[in-house]
């Protein structure tokens, strides 16, 4: 019997996690996530502070996300769910992530057509555009540190930024144009290494002879 106790992946860890759990979770999270720093916040929260998940993981479920269509928000919920609890975690996750954040987003908009106007309401928006960009500039550092291993990713990466940013061309269309590059770059390669082919038992007897 091996005594040996195998360190278990964060993987078998999410089998734990119940559902009662992952919903409580997204749904704290739909009430204290703003903006376009949702993603990186729900990063810091999984990743950081549950240990849901590894770095790795998550930025492999986000790279998908950015190829699909839709908000990545929901989408890197349906990705967390899912990896942790299958599809009712999937469900459970994107439903407590969306529904409370509607209701407020419904509220908030009205009230916001009648006192959007007053100049400390605009303060206080642009403080939390401010708080967004931070959120997602760590986690640019964190994917660009998971992500950026070589001059190959660097010029992938460059090219992406260059055609987004300055080229102003959509990103589905930069998603064809530089994805096969990666896919073909990062294709499996076959081993160069040729197995020595074992002696016959004539050569042998020929060797302990000899």
């Amino acid at each position: 019997m091996n005594d040996q106790h195998e360190e278990r992946s964060p993987l078998s860890q999410g089998r734990n996690i119940s559902l009662g759990q992952l919903a409580k979770l997204f749904f704290f999270i739909s009430l204290t996530s703003f903006g376009g720093g949702a993603t990186a916040y729900i990063r810091r929260i999984i990743v950081e502070n549950k240990k849901w998940l590894t770095n790795e993981e998550f930025f492999s479920g986000l790279a998908l996300v950015q190829l699909l269509p839709g908000a990545n928000v929901v989408g890197i919920s349906l990705y967390i769910g899912n990896h942790l609890r299958g599809i009712p975690g999937a469900l459970i996750a994107a439903c407590c992530l969306i529904f409370p954040a509607s209701m407020i987003f419904f509220g908030l908009g009205f009230l916001y057509f009648y006192i959007g106007e007053l100049p400390s309401i605009e303060i206080m928006l642009k403080g939390a555009g401010a708080v967004a960009c931070g959120l997602m500039a760590s986690m640019f550092v964190e994917a660009a540190k998971e992500s950026l291993h070589n001059l190959i990713d660097i010029f992938l990466f460059l090219v992406s930024f260059l055609l987004v940013y300055a080229a102003h061309i959509h990103v589905p269309y930069v998603i064809f144009m530089v994805a096969p590059i990666a896919i073909w770059w990062y294709r499996p390669r076959a081993s160069k290494t040729i197995s020595q082919p074992s002696s016959s038992p004539q050569e042998t007897q020929n060797n302990y002879h000899g």
